[in-house]
């Protein structure tokens, strides 16, 4: 864990497990499959939470590794790119969904 925090793993190491670890995640939490066992609200907003600190540390892992990948410089960028979706994905599902439930109806 220190070795990504720090970014001393490479890009490649660091964004595959992480970005398939964090996509798991919100699969399972957003996708309906828990809903037949767990009908607590307390619960999805607690696993919302969580999902936000999740994807602080991997952008903060990925972005770190980017910094000191030197081999081409598309796949930092990209990577970036993709780890601030993330983050975004997970503020607008644990906070932003709550205090503005109309937003996204309003926009579309």
């Amino acid at each position: 864990m220190k070795n990504y925090w720090l970014g001393n793993t490479s890009l490649p190491k660091t964004f595959w497990p992480l970005i398939i670890f964090i996509l798991i995640y919100f699969c399972v939490i957003h996708s309906g499959i828990l809903s037949k066992y767990i009908d607590s609200l307390g619960f999805y907003i607690f696993a919302d939470m969580l999902g936000v600190v999740l994807s602080f540390f991997i952008m903060a892992s990925i972005w770190r590794s980017a910094n000191n990948y030197i081999e081409n410089k598309i796949w930092p960028i990209l990577s970036k790119i993709f780890v601030i979706g993330i983050v975004t994905y997970s503020l607008y599902k644990s906070y932003f969904m709550w205090i503005f439930p109309d937003l996204i109806n309003n926009i579309f």
